[in-house]
């Protein structure tokens, strides 16, 4: 499930809630049909009841201290009767993904790469894969950082999605990097797993390309 997947699930769950409780609600209401103060902005939800008026927002725990996020709060603040819902969203972390871990050096993601061609060539197929991988990965997280997109404590497969979501790879890049990600998963967690050689020939061809570019 992606953030905002996970912001849709929780949004659609609170507005359920809203109408058991009697009151009327509006999700992702437009501009003309929110109240006069709140025609700068694009509340997720407007809940309205004889005793109360909410205005929710689904927010991932990075965004709360956002410059929209606060004029919102001050401008509800400021309406009597309303108030402020802040429903914090986060994609659960990867178990396996370090706190605050530093990335591998660009030095050692060209070492890696330079071992995987050595281990190709002796076809050692698998070998060549795992090591290829790892720095791929050092690579799709870097590139995530400098795009602006969140990549802490998540997993490799939601990062991967997040850089094909957001154009930084091609549809070909991400088919050639899901099945290398099938293939490490299965053998790093002691399945019987196998990689051709076209396979990771085409692996090491897209690595080196994404590193080609992020070089650049």
């Amino acid at each position: 499930m992606t953030q905002a997947e996970l912001e849709r699930a929780n949004l659609e769950a609170i507005a359920s809630e809203y109408r058991q409780k009697g009151y009327s609600v509006s999700v992702r209401p437009a501009a003309a049909s929110v109240p006069q103060f709140l025609a700068p902005f694009q509340p997720d939800l407007i809940a309205t009841s004889r005793e109360d008026n909410v205005v929710v927002e689904i927010k991932s725990s990075s965004d709360l201290a956002s410059d929209a996020v606060v004029a919102l709060a001050e401008a509800v603040e400021a309406q009597p009767g309303w108030r402020l819902e802040l429903a914090v969203v986060n994609l659960p972390a990867a178990p396996e993904v370090p706190l605050n871990g530093e990335l591998v050096p660009d030095e050692q993601i060209d070492s890696l790469l330079r071992e995987a061609h050595t281990l190709s060539r002796e076809k050692r197929y698998e070998a060549a894969t795992i090591m290829a991988w790892a720095a791929a990965e050092g690579i799709f997280r870097r590139l995530a950082r400098a795009e602006g997109i969140e990549s802490e404590r998540k997993s490799s497969g939601t990062v991967l999605k997040q850089l094909y979501a957001n154009g930084v790879i091609d549809p070909d890049q991400y088919d050639s990097f899901s099945r290398a990600m099938e293939f490490r998963n299965a053998f790093a967690h002691g399945f019987k797993a196998s990689v051709a050689p076209a396979e990771i020939d085409q692996f090491l061809h897209e690595v080196e390309a994404l590193r080609s570019r992020r070089a650049a």
